[in-house]
C-alpha cells in the first residue's frame, strides 16, 4: 500500500500541492491534470527526489523520510525528463543501472536481457544511445524502471514519444505488471487506459479534485453534455458562450458537443453520455471536489 499523508509543497510561496492524502493498493492509478497542476512535483516527491514542506510517505509501512533507502529498493521511477549516456549502449546503461539499484551480478545480466525483451528494445541492443530516437529512449526509460522488480512503479508521461502500436503495447504492459504492484502513471493519454486503469486522480488548484474508479468519474459530468447541431451563423454567434470538448463541420452545419449543467437553448440539442476527457473538463472547469 502506498500511503500519502498531507503532502504540502510550495515554491518561493506558491503552493503547488496543498495537504494531498491517498492510499493506493496494489493496481494501475492514474494521475491526471492541467499543465502546471503539480504532477510531476508530486511524482518527484514520492520518489525522494525533493522534499515535502510537509507530509509523509510510506509504501508497505516503510516511511520514505525515516527509511529512504529501503524506501527505494522497492521502487521504479521513470521521471519526466529522463537523461541518457549517449555513449552507451541499451545493455550498458540497463547494467548501469542495475548496480545503482544494488542487483547482484549473478542475475543483473540476466534481468537486464529480460527487461529489454519487455520493453521491445533487444534488437537495437548494439547502437548507442546517441542514435536512439525519443520514443526509443522512453522505451530504455520503462526498462530501467522495471530492472528491480518493484512493488511500487512511478511513471511520469511514459507514453510521450511512443507510436500508436507501441502505446497500445504498453499500456497493456503497466495494466499487465500492476496485478503484482502499485503502477502509478501521470498521464495527459487517458483515453488510451480508460478500460485498463482501476482509479484515476485529477490534481488540480493545489488539491485532488477528484479520486476513484474510471466510471465514477464518468457518473460526475452525466447529465452535463450535449450534442448539438447549429448553422454556421449559430455557432459563430454563440461559440463564445460554451464549453465545447469538440466540433465537426458537415456540408455547412456544426455538430457540437457541449459541457453545461443546463440545457443549450437550441432546438436541434440532446443529452449525451460524456467521454472520459469530457468528465475531465468537466470536472476542471467547475473546480469539482468530492
Amino acid at each position: 500500500m502506498l500511503e500519502l499523508s498531507s503532502i504540502t509543497k510550495c515554491f518561493n510561496q506558491n503552493c503547488v500541492l496543498n495537504h494531498i492524502s491517498f492510499s493506493l493498493p496494489k493496481g494501475l492509478h492514474l494521475l491526471t491534470g492541467p499543465n502546471g497542476a503539480g504532477k510531476t512535483t508530486l511524482l518527484r516527491i514520492i520518489a525522494g527526489v525533493i522534499a515535502p514542506a510537509a507530509g509523509q510517505v510510506s509504501l508497505n509501512g516503510i516511511f520514505l523520510h525515516g527509511d529512504s533507502v529501503k524506501f527505494k529498493a522497492h521502487m521504479g521511477y521513470l521521471p519526466q525528463k529522463f537523461g541518457v549516456y549517449p555513449e552507451m549502449t541499451a545493455q550498458d546503461f540497463l547494467r548501469y543501472f542495475a548496480d545503482l539499484k544494488g542487483i547482484p551480478a549473478s542475475i543483473a545480466a540476466s534481468r537486464v536481457e529480460e527487461v529489454m525483451d519487455i520493453a521491445k528494445i533487444t534488437s537495437f541492443h548494439n547502437k548507442t544511445l546517441r542514435d536512439w530516437t525519443k520514443g526509443m529512449r522512453q522505451k530504455v526509460g520503462i526498462a530501467q524502471g522495471l530492472l528491480n522488480d518493484p512493488d511500487l512503479l512511478l511513471m511520469d508521461e511514459p507514453l510521450s514519444g511512443l507510436d500508436p502500436e507501441e502505446r497500445d503495447y504498453f499500456c497493456n504492459l503497466f495494466s499487465q505488471v500492476s496485478s503484482e504492484r502499485i503502477v502509478l502513471l501521470s498521464t495527459h493519454i487517458i483515453s488510451e487506459l480508460t478500460a485498463l486503469a482501476d482509479s484515476i486522480m485529477l490534481l488540480h488548484n493545489e488539491k485532488l479534485q477528484f479520486k476513484g474508479p474510471i466510471p465514477r468519474m464518468l457518473d460526475a459530468a452525466s447529465g452535463s453534455v450535449w450534442l448539438a447541431t447549429l448553422s454556421e451563423s449559430e455557432w459563430i454567434d454563440r461559440k463564445n458562450k460554451w464549453v465545447v470538448s469538440s466540433l465537426r463541420s458537415d456540408k455547412g452545419l456544426y455538430e457540437v458537443r457541449i459541457i453545461s449543467d443546463v440545457r443549450p437553448e437550441i432546438t436541434e440539442v440532446r443529452s449525451v453520455e460524456p467521454t472520459l476527457e469530457e468528465a475531465y473538463i468537466y470536472l476542471v472547469s467547475k473546480g469539482y471536489s468530492e
